[in-house]
């Protein structure tokens, strides 16, 4: 499953019957303890290996390795023994140490398959990928169906990105007995890396078939599902996932990120604050908890979430973006403002947030650096419509109005069905007793947006006698009437 850690069910042949081995565990940790082991109160062979393996499921290393180091010590000739060391001190991530055990059983069994894989892993998970596809592909080439061998070259076809060789060599290890459910949840991942959603979600279900108890299954095909848009079915299988791993964070994670997709942002904060109790330092539940509460307009808890995102996440510009929104929304502009500019100084890219810091200035009226930030975001994205919209009410505000005019008339190329950008430039023009240039933009907004007639008649209500009466009419035919309800 794209991971590296050994388990004889997958690599090596089936394990002896389970029994309850924790009493004869703790006996022989205890016999090791006070040196019993020296006068010869050792477990046979067959006891050892299975405790080692035991151990190795339950996550008990230290003494998998205490039980290794034993074996090693009895049976110095045996390459089982120093295999076994070597898959034991793999799962520590003692590398260097496991592949030197594992050159100790290939000095006794140069030939054996099963060690020489096992050492192929170890090689790529200490960061050797290319040396160890060398070395597998030596092996194949001795032995080139060899399932152990190439379900490891896949996974580190994986890890190069080549998911495409490795969906041949998955696709033909789903249809054997000992890899064929860990090849279908690798199919899921490749498929999905590759983009191809329907067939990841297939060979989850596949798998899933197999082991409709895993958490991890479940999980996977969720997050394919939200990638599709499919939030209500994401949702329900993070719920299966959830239900067999309730400690599972990225699980209500995501559930909450597909219900805040969904606009459902209470059941986002529930989810989100499920993975806050098992990951409280994670900055980015915290981020996007914040992003919930602004959505509700709760403005001073997500100010809370926000302000717990940058500490744990101090590079975070859109931590710093958000609680500046947030100060924004209450109208405090300097703490937003502050915040705007801490953002910009981790990411002076993002136009989102040079058009927030603008329109705070704005708003203080610190028109001439308003400006200049809304040319940052014109810089960053021309064609951003209402930015030349507002970039032109700023200019107008400095009386600047043949600048104004070109942003409008900018709007009107980049949005030709919005109104506000004829009805802007229809405004400039009236202001200017341009009477022809405002009749035309004027129509031109009102074929747009109706409205706009009572807009202007309220803003310019001696523009209309006379003969600009008459040629309105004209141009309008039977339109919109008038506020007393005659027709103009």
């Amino acid at each position: 499953m794209n991971t590296f850690d050994f388990d004889d069910d997958q690599m090596g042949g089936s394990r002896p019957e389970r029994k309850n081995l924790e009493e004869e565990v703790k006996r022989l940790r205890e016999a090791l303890r006070r040196g019993e082991s020296k006068h010869g109160n050792v477990p046979d062979v067959e006891t050892l290996e299975e405790l080692i393996e035991y151990c190795l499921d339950k996550d008990k290393l230290e003494d998998a390795l205490s039980f290794a180091d034993l074996w090693v010590e009895f049976a110095p000739y045996s390459g089982d023994a120093w295999q076994k060391k070597g898959m034991v001190l793999h799962n520590m991530l003692r590398f260097e140490e496991a592949l030197a055990a594992y050159d100790s059983a290939l000095t006794l069994n140069p030939a054996d398959m099963e060690t020489n894989v096992h050492r192929c892993v170890t090689m790529a998970n200490a960061g050797d990928s290319e040396g160890a596809m060398r070395e597998l592909e030596k092996l194949l080439a001795l032995e080139p169906s060899n399932e152990d061998a190439l379900y490891t070259k896949a996974v580190i076809l994986e890890q190069f990105g080549e998911y495409r060789k490795a969906v041949k060599i998955f696709t033909y290890l789903a249809q054997t007995e000992r890899f064929g459910p860990d090849a279908w949840y690798e199919l899921g991942v490749c498929y999905e890396n590759l983009g191809m959603l329907d067939q990841a979600v297939a060979a989850y279900d596949a798998f899933l078939d197999d082991d409709p108890f895993s958490d991890n299954g479940w999980f996977n095909r969720g997050a394919i599902l939200s990638r599709k848009g499919r939030y209500y079915e994401a949702i329900e299988n993070y719920d299966m996932a959830l239900a067999i791993n309730a400690a599972l964070p990225p699980a209500w994670f995501n559930r909450g990120i597909a219900f805040m997709a969904l606009g459902r942002m209470n059941e986002a904060l529930a989810s989100f604050k499920e993975a806050l109790a098992l990951e409280p330092d994670d900055g980015t539940i915290w981020y996007n908890m914040g992003s919930a509460y602004e959505e509700l307009g709760r403005y001073r808890e997500a100010i809370k979430c926000y302000s717990r995102a940058t500490k744990l996440q101090p590079d975070n510009a859109e931590a710093y973006f958000g609680r500046g929104s947030c100060y924004d929304a209450l109208e405090l502009y300097r703490q937003a403002l502050e915040d705007y500019n801490h953002a910009l100084s981790i990411d002076d890219e993002s136009s989102d947030i040079w058009y927030a810091k603008a329109d705070v200035l704005y708003n203080i009226r610190h028109l001439n650096e308003a400006l200049e930030c809304y040319q940052k975001v014109l810089e960053l994205d021309g064609a951003d419509f209402e930015c030349w919209y507002d970039y032109g009410e700023t200019l107008i505000d400095l009386e600047r109005f043949d600048d104004a005019g070109e942003a409008f008339t900018r709007v009107c190329e980049l949005a030709p069905e919005w109104a506000e950008g004829y009805f802007a430039l229809a405004r400039i023009s009236a202001k200017r007793r341009r009477t022809s240039d405002t009749m035309r933009y004027l129509v031109q907004s009102i074929k747009c947006d109706d409205s706009k007639l009572i807009d202007f008649q309220r803003e310019f209500p001696h523009f209309f006698s006379g003969e600009n009466e008459r040629l309105l009419h004209e141009a309008l035919g039977d339109g919109p009437t008038s506020p007393d309800n005659s027709t103009v």
